[in-house]
């Protein structure tokens, strides 16, 4: 359920299973540009860029890698009002970070008409539901012969992920969830998305259009707000060249239906959950704490990991990236990914390395 804009229920009382609450002593909580330098940004605006034509439509796919390798693939998907860029700069070219994909190569894939600099989408454009949008994902993972992949989703690409890591388990070795949802729009959030949709069609990004968006992102917006990172946030909401590409989008994603999920009973067969690892993400401050809690709560605890960062919102990858990185290197490592690549929290320095214990006299 939403909070600040969209609030209307209390938080539900679901069983929490592998809850890690970390404490934030870190001064990265500043805007994405903190963590990118210019070469940073200027290399992830020029990936390799694919199309990729599926029953659906276009997928615009940007490859960060070297593809000529074999190794574990990484394929991430945005929330509504991102684009791969938006979505996933700031954390992957992060210092802490980058050392953890040398061991991967990744694939960036958008939603029809959301990638950067996108077309108009034509006036008789079918937009995929969510479902429809998981089959799109499943022909690109063929088109590039990829299994066993690492699914890296927020928001909406996450509740994507879900669905897929449902439909062909083959796919999908692990996911990274981001604010996921296994449920559909609560009354108001639809009503909210449907009068944003009506307006980014008729009349461009509103003000209204905006606030649904920063509601979406950060919750209630006050004085405690990161105010460089909402500065970041609005100048990219106004740059979206046409914004009924994102009304579909944002229509599609409120018309979305229950996942059936349930959590697996032990001598039940019947129960309908995802098999593979799930590391669950959210801030504190979060408007999709509570979906994430319900998405945990249906999963198996086995092999499920939520985690609620504090001092975050919905963009906790861009405003705690020590705290992310640590969960999600850890995490692979439980699948035997990256095993030389150091935690954050259990780096040192090179005179921390070779620096003997005092001598006992």
């Amino acid at each position: 359920m939403k909070k600040g804009l969209l609030d209307e229920e209390e938080s539900p009382s679901h069983e929490l299973t592998a809850i890690h609450l970390d404490e934030v002593s870190e001064d990265t909580r500043l805007s994405p540009n903190k963590h990118a330098s210019e070469v940073d940004r200027t290399f992830f605006h020029g990936l390799p860029s694919q199309v990729v034509r599926t029953s659906r439509g276009d997928i615009h796919v940007m490859i960060q890698g070297d593809t000529s390798k074999k190794r574990t693939s990484i394929v991430t998907l945005h929330d509504i009002g991102q684009n791969h860029i938006s979505g996933f700069q700031s954390i992957f070219s992060f210092h802490q970070f980058r050392p953890l994909l040398d061991n991967f190569t990744v694939y960036h894939l958008n939603f029809p008409g959301q990638q950067e600099n996108a077309q108009e989408l034509p006036q008789d454009y079918a937009y995929p539901t969510m479902d429809e949008m998981t089959g799109m994902v499943e022909e690109v993972l063929k088109y590039y012969n990829l299994t066993n992949t690492i699914c890296f989703g927020i928001g909406a690409g996450a509740n994507v992920f879900v669905r897929l890591g449902l439909m062909d388990p083959r796919h999908v070795e692990c996911c990274i969830l981001v604010n996921a949802t296994c449920t559909a729009s609560s009354w108001s959030e639809w009503g909210y998305e449907k009068m944003s949709s009506h307006y980014l069609k008729t009349k461009g990004m509103t003000q209204f259009c905006e606030d649904f968006l920063l509601s979406h992102y950060f919750g209630k917006v006050d004085e405690t707000t990161n105010t460089d990172l909402l500065s970041i946030v609005r100048d990219n909401l106004r740059a979206i060249k046409y914004p009924r590409n994102l009304a579909m989008f944002m229509e599609s994603y409120s018309k979305r239906p229950n996942i059936k999920i349930t959590r697996p009973v032990i001598g039940d067969k019947t129960s309908n959950t995802m098999k593979c690892g799930t590391l669950i993400i959210t801030g504190a401050n979060s408007p999709a704490v509570d979906d994430t809690v319900n998405l945990n709560s249906k999963l198996d605890p086995a092999k499920t990991t939520w985690m609620k960062i504090t001092d975050a919102t919905s963009l906790v990858l861009d405003e705690q990236p020590t705290n992310v990185t640590n969960a999600i290197v850890l995490f692979l490592q439980g699948y035997g990914h990256a095993m030389k690549t150091r935690p954050p929290t259990l780096s040192f320095t090179r005179q921390e390395e070779i620096q003997g214990p005092p001598a006992i006299c």
